[in-house]
């Protein structure tokens, strides 16, 4: 008897280790310039908000995802919809979820917009929001522009290869002042973000080796997220 609830003992502690080993993800390379976080679905990291020291909330188009330990461990979210996500926007002390994606007017400046579900607790637990402004997609957060502290604006800068029809490669960075900010690899670049530190967040896809119909992902379809080092001018 005695045998048999040590087994039972040893056979829980390996489930409890199998699990701690699910939510960890492995590290990316180190890079001069840049902190690089993967992320723990295959799906490009749409969206992100927080602060790489602290409490660090990222958005894939299915779920969620909180890390206090800069991407060493993941704690996921109760999200549980068919929605597609887009973006976070913070009021106060609550967290919004951004579903719909659309353009600014004539510019080429892409919104997240229309909250619809919100959270107490940095993104961890959801609750249905009611957006009482039917005539309105309040708030609305930019994608592919981001504000230094400042006050300089970044954007993402891409490339137009017009080859039977044409596709846009993300191909960087660049802000008004013309500074230029390349990446350690390729990737789709979907949105980028300012911490209080003005340090860039750049949320992007996993790297990619090909371009146009030759697309393709170098290996891992998991979401990077690059931070600058150094805060940004």
């Amino acid at each position: 008897m005695k045998a048999l609830l040590v087994s039972g003992v040893v056979l829980v502690s390996l489930v409890a280790c199998q699990k701690d080993k699910e939510d960890e993800v492995q590290p990316e390379p180190t890079y001069a310039d840049w902190y690089a976080i993967k992320s723990p679905d295959a799906y490009a990291i749409e969206a992100v908000t927080g602060d790489i020291d602290g409490t660090l909330v990222i958005v894939t188009s299915r779920q969620v995802y909180q890390t206090k330990d800069r991407g060493k461990t993941w704690r996921t979210s109760n999200y549980n919809s068919n929605i597609g996500l887009f973006g976070l926007a913070q009021a106060q002390d609550t967290l919004l979820l951004l579903d719909t994606q659309t353009h600014r007017g004539d510019t080429p400046f892409i919104l997240a917009s229309n909250p619809s579900y919100f959270s107490l607790d940095k993104g961890l637990t959801w609750q249905r929001y009611r957006n009482w402004r039917y005539d309105s997609h309040q708030p609305q957060v930019a994608r592919n522009q981001a504000m230094s502290l400042s006050g300089s604006s970044y954007e993402i800068d891409v490339l137009q290869t017009p080859v039977s029809g044409s596709w846009v490669e993300t191909v960087g960075v660049v802000s008004t002042t013309g500074r230029k900010l390349a990446l350690p690899q390729s990737h789709q670049i979907k949105s980028l973000y300012f911490d209080t530190k003005s340090r860039l967040y750049v949320a992007a896809s996993a790297p990619i080796c090909g371009q146009g119909g030759k697309f393709a992902f170098c290996g891992e379809e998991n979401g990077i997220l690059y931070v600058s080092k150094e805060p940004q001018p």
